[in-house]
């Protein structure tokens, strides 16, 4: 097996090299292996609307584009926590905030306000919220942390239903679909392959900015903060700011992920959005597929929508996350970095060269 992985390695390590010449300062080399991965992976999701319908799972559409935005809210809960160590329990308050402030302004000010009004505003509430939470909360350090994030959530939560005459307490608010034009051609959320690619577009976007913010001296400073503030500080570098630069650039993901999302299910509600729930979920996206990788919470994203939306169902609505959460439960004592970042590792040792963290 492993000469005939060698012959395979040798043309795609060629391929590969192209890439590393170019991009591998930027985002990190990779052998021939990974970048198959990485190019395999692009051209399945890039072509579901055409292989999809041919196996008769044209259903299939619909579970991706909801692991899209999911995948976009994991590398955002990532770039934060994942990378600097500070682990956050609510930052589903960053998306629900988001999808909110979508719904509100849709349903209380304009029905035809356009995505050019809504979805910046949206990212700006998830800033405004991230960094009502950053300031005062990021001079904490371990569980006291993670418990301010969480009591946030709470927070938030019942606030929905403190304001239910504008938030619509548990019933919510409904949103629009998403319609817009560009060059002529209109764009509407309506049609399931457009609405898969809306949700996919902006996932790979993203993707591709934090790769280039996880690899840059942000990113290093976020992991070495990580790895040992102390040192850091020692070095004279501002640990605060840097911490509170992670929850900015998380909330922008946040933002636009609440944003989809509302868009997505056509209802923003606070057991869609703000329950605490949805924030366990994040991690263990995050955790399934890798932290600190941004590759990895993709994903552990995709596998987890894709178990629990398609695969799982047959166990009924009780049943299916009793067996998600087994599952994530054996990942957790099994392969604490992630089932793809132990793939992605896996597949640097079997390449000729070695590969890159991300």
């Amino acid at each position: 097996m492993s000469s005939d992985t060698g012959r395979l390695g040798g043309p795609l390590n060629s391929i590969a090299d192209g890439y590393n010449d170019r991009f591998g300062q930027v985002f990190g080399e990779l052998n021939g292996l990974q970048f198959a991965l990485i190019i395999g992976s692009l051209l399945v999701l890039l072509l579901v609307p055409v292989w999809a319908p041919l196996l008769g799972m044209s259903g299939l559409l619909r579970t991706l584009a909801l692991a899209s935005i999911w995948a976009i809210l994991a590398m955002g809960w990532d770039i934060q926590s994942g990378y600097t160590g500070y682990i956050s329990f609510g930052h589903a308050v960053l998306s629900g905030g988001a999808a909110y402030t979508t719904a509100l302004l849709i349903g209380n000010v304009n029905p035809d306000l356009s995505l050019a009004v809504t979805l910046p505003l949206s990212v700006l509430a998830a800033l405004t919220i991230g960094l009502v939470i950053a300031v005062p909360s990021l001079r904490l350090k371990g569980p006291y942390f993670s418990l301010v994030t969480f009591v946030a959530g709470l927070i938030f939560y019942q606030l929905t239903y403190a304001f239910s005459d504008y938030t619509g307490g548990e019933l919510g608010v409904r949103v629009g679909r998403i319609d817009f034009t560009v060059g002529g051609f209109e764009i509407t959320t309506f049609d399931p392959v457009m609405r898969y690619y809306v949700m996919l577009v902006p996932m790979l976007l993203i993707a591709v900015t934090l790769l280039y913010v996880a690899r840059s001296n942000v990113g290093m400073i976020f992991v070495a903060i990580r790895e040992n503030e102390t040192a850091v500080s020692a070095a004279g570098i501002d640990t605060t700011k840097f911490k509170i630069w992670s929850f900015v650039l998380s909330s922008i993901p946040m933002g636009i992920g609440g944003w989809l999302l509302a868009h997505f299910y056509g209802t923003v509600n606070p057991l869609n959005f703000l329950l605490v729930d949805r924030s366990i979920e994040l991690i263990a996206m995050a955790v399934v597929g890798g932290m600190s990788s941004i590759l990895g919470p993709i994903g552990g994203a995709f596998l987890v929508i894709v178990l629990r939306e398609e695969v799982l169902r047959i166990f009924g609505a009780t049943g299916r996350w009793v067996m998600l959460w087994t599952l994530i439960l054996l990942v957790l004592v099994f392969a604490r970095d992630g089932l793809f970042r132990k793939l992605w590792h896996y597949l640097g040792r079997l390449g000729s060269r070695d590969g890159g963290e991300n």
